[in-house]
């Protein structure tokens, strides 16, 4: 019979007590692992979380900034009226960052109906299939400003008229509340922005490498107008939605469009490291203007081009008659004479752009100076303008170009015959499309009609 020692049973005894001690170590280390684990579970779905409702809903911000709070929920049935939701997601807390601190975003002030006012009356729009109406009155406005997420299906503004109503928008809208009425800015990534600007400036049947030159045309000088801001201090936006920056929104894009921006992502046109302000308008007259025609000093990238491109275009020559008294009646608001004794072109730019009109009275002698103002004076609105193969449109507010001469028959009527439509300075579209049938690429579109230029990268 085996008989144990005491040292044995010592050793026995000591090593079970070791065992113990690592078996509990090793159960407490796991349940550590899966502590951590699971914390790092619930921060995953917090943070989801926060990316789920930030896409409807971004904050009610007042004159410090977006505020934290609860968001306001409204009946779908057109009005404003708060309404208890408990599925209605939480503001987001912001801090006092503004959204226009965020990178490569532009911030777009809408207008009304007919390009008129910055200023709306009220807004009515569809988020997320509900709708909703918004006035100066409404309690979601009482802190100032609202600011509304889209997501993926964007923001339609049914209050809003344009060429393909009710317009989308995605990105955030922000609506202020101000004493002249609401505004309205859209603010999202660059990229997107000109998604709604190449269909909206150039006809999304041009050629492909027409609309990649727009698209780099586009993109290049809104980077030029984000870098200014001449709309910050007033409006805090970055520039418009219609022609006194580049239409935006009018017309919906397309996968040809959308296309064009995505193979130029990020290209814009430099000169000396700096973004130029590339310039573009609708048909050349059979040659370019550059921006003297606004007064001041050339810029060095723009150049005074022959283009023969567009020359068969219809609007590459047009004439119109404007009777004498529709003159008469502006020249009365401008100068407050009853009486119009003549009109003469007594100025033009090297390239042939119209720079200087003057109209006399039986008092006094005013010159016109500038295209713009010059185009506006003799607008042909509600006039019938006969373009180059014959067909006819009624005229707008401006006239087609300041590429013209007249024949004033006091009394009677002033008969215009003129080419090209738009400003005539940097890229003509029509002629960049026929560029492109012949094979030319969007680069070599560019360096036409923009000297000593730079593709550089936007980041």
């Amino acid at each position: 019979m085996f008989v144990w020692s005491s040292s044995y049973i010592y050793c026995m005894k000591k090593t079970r007590f070791f065992y113990e001690i690592n078996y509990f170590l090793i159960v407490l280390l796991g349940w550590l692992l899966l502590f951590h684990k699971a914390a790092e579970v619930n921060r995953a779905r917090e943070k989801e979380g926060w990316k789920t409702w930030t896409g409807c809903v971004l904050g009610i911000a007042g004159a410090g900034g977006i505020e934290s709070g609860m968001a306001v929920g409204m009946q779908n049935t057109g009005s404003a009226e708060a309404t208890e939701n408990d599925d209605l997601p939480e503001i987001a807390e912001s801090g006092d960052e503004r959204l226009s601190t965020l990178s490569g975003k532009i911030r777009v002030l809408l207008m009304d109906s007919g390009y008129q006012s910055y200023y709306h009356s009220s807004v009515t729009l569809n988020l997320n299939g509900a709708d909703y109406e918004y006035t100066p009155d409404s309690p979601e406005l009482s802190q100032g400003e609202l600011v509304l997420g889209g997501g993926e299906a964007g923001i339609t503004i049914t209050s809003i008229e344009r060429q393909e109503s009710p317009p989308v928008y995605y990105g955030t809208l922000e609506i202020q509340n101000t004493p002249q009425g609401l505004l309205l800015i859209n603010e999202l990534p660059l990229e997107t922005y000109l998604e709604g600007v190449v269909p909206s400036e150039m006809p999304a049947s041009y050629e492909g490498q027409a609309l990649m030159a727009q698209a780099v045309c586009a993109r290049t000088y809104a980077v030029c107008q984000m870098e200014e801001g001449s709309l910050q201090e007033e409006y805090g936006a970055d520039v418009d939605d219609s022609v006194n920056f580049q239409v935006y929104g009018n017309i919906a894009p397309t996968d040809k469009t959308s296309q064009a921006v995505r193979e130029t992502s990020g290209q814009i046109m430099c000169q000396d490291g700096k973004p130029v302000t590339a310039y573009y308008f609708s048909t050349s007259s059979g040659r370019t203007s550059t921006d003297e025609i606004w007064g001041g000093t050339s810029s060095s990238y723009l150049k005074s081009v022959e283009c023969e491109f567009d020359q068969n275009a219809p609007w590459s020559s047009w004439k119109v008659t404007i009777p004498w008294t529709v003159l008469e009646e502006r020249t009365r608001n401008l100068t407050g004479s009853e009486s119009l004794e003549s009109i003469q072109v007594v100025k033009k730019s090297e390239s042939g752009a119209v720079t200087g009109l003057q109209i006399t009275t039986e008092k006094e002698a005013v010159q016109l100076e500038g295209e713009y103002e010059i185009r506006e004076f003799l607008s042909p609105q509600g006039q019938t303008i006969t373009e180059k193969d014959g067909s006819t449109v009624t005229g707008g507010s401006l006239l087609p170009s300041s590429y013209f001469q007249l024949k004033a028959n006091k009394g009677g009527c002033v008969e215009i015959t003129g080419g090209g439509f738009g400003h005539g300075v940097g890229m003509s579209q029509t002629a960049a499309n026929e560029m492109a049938k012949e094979g030319y690429s969007w680069q070599e579109i560019l360096e036409y009609f923009f000297r000593d230029i730079t593709l550089d990268r936007y980041e």
